[in-house]
């Protein structure tokens, strides 16, 4: 039995045969894609939905540099009011607080909207969430469906979709851990500098919009380490125990897909714009796979070392840790070993060796760190926390990972 902690959470990984069991796939009422896609989706608030007043979530750089105009413009033309809230953390390493979704919460009930458009990263995606939580129940503490975490299948709804106050929208401008699509939510206690999961079906957006003018305006060239997240994702909803045909059709084409087009992020020197869609909509299908099933040991892991090292970003942990929990999982488990060499089989290679080394050679390619100590973490404070996160047969598997 492996184990590992964080995030509020116990991820275990049992060695036992699979059974049937029931099973449900769960995907927002609508998601929209491909270039543009934004104004016609948004024109459905008011010719589908008779929405009145939207109540925008986004981050202070994104609103300074007017990525929210077109939105505005929009909400203007189709006679819907609106009103901003963005005090959402720009920087990349920031995380969402337990004191901006109780700040964002009180605007919006004051506000009273029918509407909620999240635009930017996870950052304003999981604010929307919940806040949208503390609109619709205000006498929901959320705090406490942080610290008393439980899987998504074994908790009731927060509020019914028949009595919903609100609608809500996340439009992304970076791919990352496909929170557009998601139940997750997760929240950071500064004070305790502590993060916390919270995974409920009423944290599902009503409404994605994955537009690729919303990435390709974004002014600066951001690295492939998200792509690893996605990859990541995908790979552990192909073999959890909760995997379906459904959820393996969306974790295949990802996987195909960040093989495919994640390297010519990296090297195009100017934005390519082709490969950023592909890898965008990749990290909607990795999303929802995951959505479906579980988050999967190597992202528990990833977030828990990032959460106590706050100059690395998760992504750049699990393009480290993947191959070596991969292969770990593969070595202890027939089952996973077996899903594994399925899948290398399907996107043209022979064994689960050789998918793994091909994670390896992608990681090269968009030149990241092959290492923990690449990252500038000091050894002893990697080898404690991984002491206190995981238990000892996957400890050993992360301690290779440093050198």
């Amino acid at each position: 039995m492996t184990v590992c902690t964080g995030y509020g959470r116990t991820f275990i990984l049992i060695k036992s045969e699979r059974c049937e069991r029931m099973l449900w796939f769960r995907i927002p009422e609508k998601i929209y894609f491909k270039k543009g896609c934004m104004e016609p989706a948004l024109d459905e608030l008011k010719a589908v939905y008779n929405k009145k007043k939207a109540f925008i979530v986004t981050d202070s750089e994104l609103y300074k540099n007017g990525y929210v105009n077109a939105i505005e413009k929009k909400l203007k033309s189709i006679g819907i009011q609106y009103t901003i809230f963005s005090d959402i953390k720009h920087e990349m390493l920031s995380e969402v607080t337990f004191d901006c979704i109780e700040k964002g919460a009180k605007a919006m009930c004051l506000f009273e909207p029918d509407t909620i458009i999240a635009l930017g990263t996870y950052r304003a995606a999981d604010s929307a969430k919940l806040m949208r939580v503390l609109y619709e129940k205000p006498d929901i503490k959320i705090r406490d469906l942080a610290e008393n975490y439980r899987d998504v299948r074994n908790t009731n709804e927060i509020f019914s979709k028949e009595n919903q106050k609100s609608f809500l929208v996340v439009i992304p401008v970076l791919y990352g851990n496909g929170s557009e699509v998601t139940p997750y939510a997760a929240v950071t206690d500064e004070m305790a500098i502590e993060k916390y999961a919270v995974e409920n079906y009423s944290l599902m957006p009503d409404m994605s919009i994955i537009d690729s003018d919303f990435y390709t305006e974004l002014p600066e060239h951001h690295d492939c380490a998200p792509g690893f997240t996605q990859l990541a994702l995908a790979l552990s909803a192909y073999i959890s125990e909760y995997s379906s045909e459904y959820t393996d059709s969306f974790a295949i084409k990802a996987v195909k897909r960040i093989f495919d087009y994640l390297p010519f992020i990296y090297k195009s020197g100017e934005k390519n714009i082709i490969a950023e869609e592909k890898i965008s909509e990749a990290s909607a299908m990795a999303g929802i796979a995951s959505a479906n099933t579980d988050k999967g040991l190597c992202c528990t892991l990833a977030d828990s070392i990032a959460n106590k090292f706050d100059q690395t970003g998760s992504s750049e942990i699990c393009a480290v840790i993947l191959p070596c929990v991969m292969r770990y999982l593969s070595k202890n488990d027939t089952d996973i070993d077996k899903k594994l060499s399925e899948l290398a089989k399907i996107i043209g290679l022979n064994e689960t060796e050789e998918l793994i080394s091909e994670i390896e050679k992608l990681r090269d390619k968009c030149c990241l760190a092959r290492s923990i100590s690449e990252l500038k973490i000091g050894k002893d404070g990697y080898f404690s926390i991984i002491e206190k996160i995981s238990s000892s047969d996957i400890k050993a598997a992360l301690e290779e990972a440093y050198d």
